[in-house]
Formats: structure tokens, sequence, C-alpha cells
């Protein structure tokens, strides 16, 4: 029971940090700001999504959780060559 709350409490911290960064997400000063943004509620969710795995004994969310990294990370490289050529103009 002890380990169960403990990873239970770790989703909360996730999910809390999550919504703490969305702020910068939406009222982002500048683009970089808001994929760091975003790059960061991913990995927290993908987090989540594996402690859910755990408990639940459902080990198929583990390959949902690296599918969202990879996703994430292409889209993170996407984004950081979009901005790359719009600053060369």
């Amino acid at each position: 029971m002890v380990k169960e709350d403990v990873l239970v409490a770790g989703i909360w911290i996730l999910l809390a940090t999550a919504i703490i960064a969305s702020y910068r997400v939406i009222f982002g000063p500048s683009l970089a700001d808001r994929v760091v943004g975003l790059n960061t509620i991913t990995t927290k969710i993908v987090g989540a999504i594996a402690i859910l795995s755990v408990l639940w004994r459902e080990w198929y969310l583990l390959d949902i959780a690296i599918v969202l990294l990879m996703v994430n990370s292409v889209g993170g490289l996407i984004i950081a060559k979009y901005m790359e050529r719009r600053g060369r103009k």
C-alpha cells in the first residue's frame, strides 16, 4: 500500500508541475519559451503514463509513452528547424 501511495503522489506532483509549466506555454514571451514549455509538459505526461502502467499493470501503456516521446522529440526538432530558418530572413 505504501508503494502505491508514493506512486500516486508522484503522479499528482507531475500533473501539478505540468499545470505550472502550462503558464509558460500560454503566456510565453517567445516561440522558443512555448516550445520548451510544451516539451516539458509532454515529458511529465509521459512520466505519469509510465507510473500508471506500473500501477495498473497495463504494460502496453509503456509503448504509448515511448511513441509519445518520439513524436515530442521529432516535433521539437521540426520547430527548432523552423525557428532557425525564420531567424535567417
